[in-house]
C-alpha cells in the first residue's frame, strides 16, 4: 500500500502500472484522505478550543446584555460599544457596527456581538472570521447567560464532534474530486485516441488526487489556493491517462 501511495506521487508512466492494478487502489486513497483530513481537522479543533477557552475566560466580565427584536440592550448607565480584552481574546458588544470594520483588530481570538450578527474568530483558521446571524440561534431574546452557555458547551465536546464530521465530509468530498479529475483525464485520453478505459482512468484519478491531498494539509500553516490543487491533480490525471496506446 505504501508503495502505491509513493507511485501516486510520481505521476507519468508509472500511472499506467497503477491503472492496471486494482488491488489496494481504494485502501491507499482512503488512508491518505483520512490521515490528511484528520490532521487538518485536529489542528483546527485544537485551535478553536483554545480560542473558545480564551473567550469564555473573559466572558464573565461583560455586562448583562440582552438582544431582543434586533436591538442590543445594555444595563442602565452602560453604553455601546463595550470592549473587553484579556489573554489574547477580545469581546466587543456594539449595536451599530460599520460595514467592513475589523472590530477585532489583531486579536488571536474574539467575538463581536451586534444586534444582527455574531462574528467569531478562533485563531488562524481557514476561511477567517465566522459570521453567524443571530436568527440562527433561535427567535427568543438572547441573553449574556444564554450565549455564554452556548459558547461554553461548544468549547467542549462540540468542537471535536465538529472535527469528526469534518473528516467524514472531507473524505467524501475528495472521492468526488478524484472522480472529476478521472473523468477529465478519461475524456482527454479518448479525444486523443487512446485506449484508456474508465476503470483505468478511475484508478488514475484516485492516484492523481493523492498529491493534492498532501498539499492541502499545508492549509494548516498557510492558505493553499484551491485552483493549484485542481491544476496539479488535472495534470497528473491527463499525463497518466495518455500513457496507454492508441485505439486500433
Amino acid at each position: 500500500m505504501l508503495r502505491r501511495i509513493w507511485y501516486s506521487l510520481l505521476g507519468g508512466p508509472i500511472y499506467r502500472l497503477l491503472a492496471t492494478r486494482s488491488q489496494r487502489a481504494y485502501p491507499a486513497f482512503v488512508l491518505v484522505a483520512v490521515a490528511t483530513a484528520a490532521i487538518s481537522a485536529g489542528v483546527a479543533g485544537w485551535t478553536a478550543q483554545r480560542g473558545l477557552a480564551a473567550i469564555v475566560a473573559v466572558w464573565s466580565g461583560l455586562p448583562a446584555f440582552v438582544i431582543s427584536d434586533g436591538h442590543l440592550v445594555l444595563p442602565a448607565g452602560i453604553h455601546s460599544p463595550v470592549r473587553l480584552a484579556a489573554g489574547g481574546a477580545v469581546i466587543l458588544l456594539e449595536d451599530q457596527l460599520q460595514p467592513q470594520e475589523d472590530a477585532l483588530g489583531q486579536a488571536a481570538a474574539g467575538i463581536v456581538v451586534t444586534a444582527d450578527d455574531l462574528v467569531l474568530r478562533l485563531g488562524q483558521l481557514p476561511g477567517g472570521d465566522k459570521e453567524i446571524p443571530l436568527t440562527d440561534l433561535g427567535d427568543t431574546p438572547l441573553t449574556k447567560a444564554g450565549l455564554g452557555s452556548f459558547i461554553s458547551e461548544f468549547a467542549g465536546p462540540g468542537v471535536w464532534l465538529g472535527a469528526v464530521l469534518t473528516v467524514a465530509y472531507d473524505v467524501l468530498r475528495d472521492v468526488v474530486r478524484a472522480a472529476i479529475v478521472a473523468w477529465l483525464g478519461f475524456g482527454i485520453a479518448r479525444m486523443a485516441g487512446r485506449s484508456t478505459t474508465w476503470a483505468q482512468a478511475w484508478r488514475i484519478g484516485l492516484a492523481a488526487w493523492t498529491l493534492s491531498l498532501l498539499a492541502e494539509v499545508g492549509n494548516v500553516a498557510t492558505t493553499v489556493p484551491g485552483w493549484a490543487l485542481w491544476l496539479v491533480a488535472a495534470v497528473y490525471a491527463f499525463t497518466g491517462c495518455l500513457q496507454f496506446p492508441a485505439l486500433e
